[in-house]
């Protein structure tokens, strides 16, 4: 009887062997079908033979930085101009009530901007300014970035208890930031220094309730995971996808001008950014983050307009209790997960970030106005 004889399988020569554009590293935590074509930052991947240097070349670094300094520019715009347009809308406002530039002092014009800032008009406009822009940012930034705007909304594997735990998750990690928040807030009270926090004045009428309520819990959502979860983080995914979600969720806390935000804005977004990239789509992002705006809401509304402690405590109850299983979804489900480490190669191309000018001036920015923020409060 012939014996089969079993050999070593012969190894791929470098001439054989070709780099996987959707994961140029062999990164086996990144989701390759998240990743970006790497061809668009180095052509010249697919030749037969080529590696991948450890540290990039003139070309390859002028392309990383190309795509760094697209997503602060337009992060930088979609910043700043709903802060000028704002005012600019304000002051058109004022003067269709009659008040001129000059006499803004006057009486008249502070009875005329009490009337406006009371009313639903500047709550609805600056929820307007921000959708719009937030939208146009990130739809002329993933033109600029060569994104398909449909490619961000790709979702696989996604089920219905899958997201129920994701926008529990969320909750239990907005209950935690709001723990973090008040350590925070006593260690700066112990020198002297007492810290903004979000204004709630939109129960003063019912319009005003509808407006931010529409804003809050659905255009917001929407608008913000459209500009921070799909342009930015797919924008500065290009070579990690760790590092992307980072700076992502750090330009997010920032963009809400206050710690307590700030805190909810980068904790959150961290995860946010987790999920987005784990199935390749906005869509679980959306989903989370208008649980959490819609829980905020109904805790501010009960507070402020709870007629009896019972109505309050039942609320509080639900909402402990909710967040309590969403901390045991992240240690049980997502702490196993953590975020994609990058390899040594990603990390020598992350670097290129600190010569990024656009990006840079957009995180700047940012911290700029929060700290003036800050100080006027």
């Amino acid at each position: 009887m012939n014996e089969t004889k079993w050999h070593d399988p012969i190894p791929e020569t470098n001439e054989q062997r070709r780099i996987d554009p959707q994961n140029p590293f062999e990164n086996s935590m990144e989701n390759s079908e998240y990743r970006t074509d790497y061809r668009r930052i180095l052509p010249q991947i697919l030749l037969p033979g080529f590696r991948i240097p450890l540290f990039p070349e003139r070309d390859e670094r002028r392309a990383i930085r190309k795509r760094m300094n697209i997503a602060g520019f337009w992060m930088l715009l979609g910043t700043l101009a709903p802060q000028i347009l704002f005012i600019v809308a304000e002051l058109i406002i004022l003067a269709l009530m009659g008040v001129s530039f000059s006499s803004l002092r006057d009486t008249g014009a502070v009875d005329a901007e009490f009337y406006i800032s009371e009313s639903s008009i500047l709550i609805a406009l600056n929820g307007l300014l921000f959708a719009v822009i937030n939208t146009a940012a990130a739809l002329l930034g993933c033109y600029s970035a060569k994104i398909k705007p449909r490619s961000l909304f790709s979702a696989r594997r996604l089920k219905v208890p899958t997201m129920l735990r994701y926008i529990v998750t969320g909750i239990g990690l907005q209950f935690v930031a709001a723990i973090v928040y008040l350590i925070v807030e006593q260690l700066f009270a112990q020198n002297g220094v007492e810290l903004s926090e979000a204004d709630f004045s939109f129960f003063e009428s019912q319009k005003s309730l509808i407006a931010t309520f529409m804003y809050t819990c659905v255009l917001a959502p929407v608008t913000e995971e459209l500009l921070y979860r799909g342009f930015l983080l797919k924008t500065l995914s290009c070579v990690s996808v760790r590092f992307g979600i980072v700076v992502s969720a750090l330009m997010f806390g920032l963009a809400h001008g206050n710690v307590s935000q700030f805190l909810l804005g980068f904790l959150v977004g961290l995860f946010l950014g987790k999920i987005v990239t784990r199935h390749n789509s906005l869509a679980p992002s959306i989903l989370v983050h208008m649980g959490i705006n819609t829980m905020s809401m109904v805790l501010s509304l009960v507070s402020e307009w709870g007629d009896t402690s019972l109505l309050t405590a039942l609320v509080s109850l639900f909402y402990y209790g909710v967040a309590i299983v969403g901390i045991i979804f992240w240690f049980w489900k997502e702490r196993p997960q953590p975020l994609p480490y990058p390899t040594q190669k990603q990390v020598a191309r992350n670097r290129i970030f600190c010569s990024s000018p656009w990006l840079l001036i957009a995180i700047a920015v940012q911290i700029g106005l929060m700290t003036v923020v800050m100080l006027v409060s």
